[in-house]
């Protein structure tokens, strides 16, 4: 059975971790007793309460980057935002031991064995990564096993080699078998470094996934713009319509 709370809960931040200059990673426990707070999908979101900030309570969502397996703590990675309230109040006050409230998990943008097609494309951009991050760390070790995808790649575009969040766990993927990771830089040419150079385009698409589009499901999280060219490109090439899939917190 899966462990849930209904309504808010408090978790308590049980240590954080700086990704990048301007992205920090909060694993959760549940406050009251110091365990794994609860149960979720690889893919799925928190949706958080702030008090006294403002007026009046706040409320924010962020996609664990965790994978469900991890079943120590949940963890939600934040990037900053310019001008942003929350995100860049977490990065600048939050420290170990605070509570925040939080409910959930909820959300659809997984990777639904019974809906899905065993090919997984997943295409993002900036804090757009996180959701793959949970879903690349939960089938990384169980591709082509029942419930699982037979292939995933990921294409993901970032500033610049400083804005690499997560980098540990996608350069650890690189090498393994049906796992496909490829890191664009959008401002930093570092091509002999094994990285694209570019926004993603449907060229750069039709490359990552070397024209196959056959058996496919694709899930992309980032700008409109972004999303809407992955999924018009997608359909374009014969994918139906609900194999393209969104999620955007942008």
């Amino acid at each position: 059975m899966m462990r849930r709370k209904k309504g808010w809960m408090n978790l308590k931040i049980a240590k954080i971790t700086e990704e990048t200059w301007d992205t920090k990673t909060f694993y959760f426990i549940d406050a009251d007793d110091n365990e794994h707070a609860f149960d979720y999908i690889a893919g799925q979101y928190l949706t958080f309460r702030y008090d006294g900030i403002s007026d009046k309570p706040i409320v924010r969502s962020y996609t664990m980057s965790s994978s469900p397996c991890e079943k120590a703590f949940s963890a939600c990675t934040i990037k900053r935002v310019e001008g942003g309230l929350i995100s860049n109040w977490m990065c600048d006050e939050l420290k170990e031991g605070d509570i925040l409230k939080a409910r959930g998990p909820i959300g659809r943008f997984v990777f639904n064995p019974e809906k899905c097609h065993k090919n997984l494309v997943m295409v993002g951009a900036g804090s757009g990564v996180t959701p793959f991050i949970s879903i690349l760390r939960e089938y990384a070790d169980c591709l082509g096993t029942d419930g699982a995808p037979e292939t995933m790649t990921l294409l993901v575009a970032y500033r610049s080699k400083k804005d690499l969040i997560c980098w540990d766990v996608l350069e650890s993927l690189q090498n393994k078998p049906g796992i496909k990771v490829i890191t664009t830089l959008t401002r930093e040419d570092a091509q002999a470094e094994g990285f694209w150079y570019g926004r993603p385009s449907t060229e750069m698409l039709d490359k990552a996934v070397d024209g196959q589009y056959d058996n496919t499901t694709f899930l992309t999280c980032g700008p409109e713009a972004l999303m809407t060219m992955v999924v018009e490109h997608a359909i374009s090439k014969g994918v139906e319509k609900e194999h393209a899939q969104t999620e955007s917190f942008f």
